[in-house]
């Protein structure tokens, strides 16, 4: 009995459907955001790509207020999981913009204290408010 039950959990452990390490929160997501992008603006390529593409993508998607150092400070927004409902919980997009508002999405996962970019999107530009001018609540 107790082989069939430690035959089982290793099962289940393979197919990814108990989790053996507790779920990033959203400040790891906007943290390791944070960190690529300092490295991206540095000159640097991006950290921790799964494949060499990403860093394509980014260079033809990513606005150049976005990539350069130059294009004033960031925000970084934590969407949550790229794909709801799917079973890829770990994957989920933050939302970096420049202060022009212009912006890039990055799929970013963490598990199992790995963290990697797996993904970039453009994101529609809002309108940038200027500092000082921001609406009243």
């Amino acid at each position: 009995m107790l082989t069939l039950f430690v035959a089982g959990i290793v099962y289940f452990l393979s197919k990814g459907q108990i989790a053996s390490t507790a779920p990033a929160q959203p400040t790891d997501y906007e943290r390791f955001a944070r960190e690529v992008m300092y490295e991206v603006r540095g000159g640097r390529p991006i950290p921790k790509a799964v494949d060499p593409a990403i860093q394509q993508v980014f260079d033809t998607m990513a606005p150049a207020s976005v990539r350069r150092e130059d294009g004033g400070a960031l925000t970084f927004e934590h969407i949550g999981p790229t794909q709801p409902g799917a079973n890829l919980p770990h994957i989920q997009s933050v939302v970096v913009r420049a202060a022009d508002g212009q912006g890039v999405s990055l799929a970013l996962s963490i598990l199992g204290g790995n963290a990697e970019v797996v993904g970039v999107a453009r994101v529609d530009p809002i309108a940038a408010v200027p500092l000082g001018k921001e609406p009243r609540q």
